[in-house]
């Protein structure tokens, strides 16, 4: 049979394209390799989708089979340690998977939210700007699933799919700061009930945007 062997990949679990057709077990092992081994460097691994409301995903990169009489089938464990003997893909068989990951893009504010996404090393850059010198204060805050950088000549904002991501990427950059020594953001955490209204206030004066949109929680309406 030809392309008796695929490498493809799976979304929690679930098929969601084909990366190789193989002749060979050989020959798709091979392409899987070369996929594994080329996934690296990511810094900000997506882990939340916005399909159908805000969805967590994972991703794995496999190899498979088409499904033959006499196939034995992978024995697994899941999240309670319990066995169980993993089902075929369709029609098809995994031999062997591996994690795979994808680089997390966000809305900033000021630019196209679809065309001009940006990655977490263009958000370090801006927020670096002037970060060195003394007499410049930031404040970098969590607002739902916002994170605000702002001070009385800088606002910038960058819109996540949740506030999970949101916490995740003020972490972030608080340890790139610490790393490189910079003192001059103070990191508020994620707002509280006591400075969500105030922070409501500055997003608005900032972006004209209406309080219905500032306070919405997801990149889900």
């Amino acid at each position: 049979m030809l392309n008796m062997y695929r490498v493809i990949l799976l979304k929690n679990g679930k098929y969601s394209m084909t990366m190789h057709r193989c002749k060979t077990r050989e020959t798709s092992f091979v392409n899987y390799r070369k996929i594994v081994d080329a996934n690296v460097g990511i810094i900000f691994p997506r882990q939340y989708v916005n399909y159908k409301g805000i969805k967590k995903i994972t991703y794995k990169v496999c190899v498979v089979k088409v499904t033959e009489e006499g196939d034995e089938f992978r024995v697994r464990r899941d999240k309670m340690g319990r066995t169980y003997t993993e089902k075929p893909i369709g029609d098809w068989t995994i031999i062997d998977d591996h994690p795979y990951e994808f680089e997390e893009t966000f809305w900033m504010f000021g630019k196209d939210p679809v065309k001009h996404r940006v990655k977490i090393n263009d958000i370090l850059k801006v927020m670096m700007v002037g970060a060195y010198k003394k007499n410049m204060v930031k404040q970098l805050i969590v607002v739902h699933n916002k994170l605000i950088l702002h001070n009385e000549e800088q606002f910038e904002m960058i819109i996540c799919k949740c506030k999970e991501d949101a916490q995740r990427l003020h972490h972030m950059i608080h340890n790139a700061c610490k790393k490189n020594k910079i003192k001059s953001i103070i990191f508020m955490g994620t707002a509280s009930e006591a400075t969500v209204s105030r922070m409501y206030d500055i997003i608005h004066e900032n972006t004209g945007w209406p309080m219905t949109k500032i306070r919405r929680t997801s990149t889900r309406p």
